[in-house]
């Protein structure tokens, strides 16, 4: 009666049970996380649009108050106002590409 461990459908059984494992691992290798929703587009135009708003306004506001400070009007206002466009700009393209890798990540 030991030949019955040795069995081609004990081995069988068991090649099966190896690759059920196998599948599962891989399975959830490329699920995509449940605690994150997918973002929707009127979501991802809200981040970016405060991102860029609120670089313009702190730096247009910086350059205000360094025009009060030193006396510069308008010079301080006008450069803060660029630094804060370029910084929206930066803000939104680091968003972006966040996004990009999180959805690549997800399909990969």
């Amino acid at each position: 009666m030991s030949g019955e461990d040795d069995s081609p459908r004990n081995k069988s059984r068991a090649d099966l049970d190896a690759l059920q494992l196998r599948i599962d691992a891989k399975r959830a290798k490329y699920q995509k996380p449940a605690g994150k929703p997918p973002s929707s587009a009127w979501s991802l135009g809200m981040r970016y649009g405060s991102e860029f708003f609120g670089g313009v306004l702190v730096g247009g506001v910086l350059g205000y108050v360094l025009d009060l400070l030193a006396g510069i009007s308008p010079f301080g206002l006008i450069v803060g106002t660029l630094l804060g466009f370029a910084a929206g700009t930066l803000n939104v393209v680091r968003s972006a590409r966040e996004i990009t890798s999180e959805s690549d990540g997800d399909n990969a």
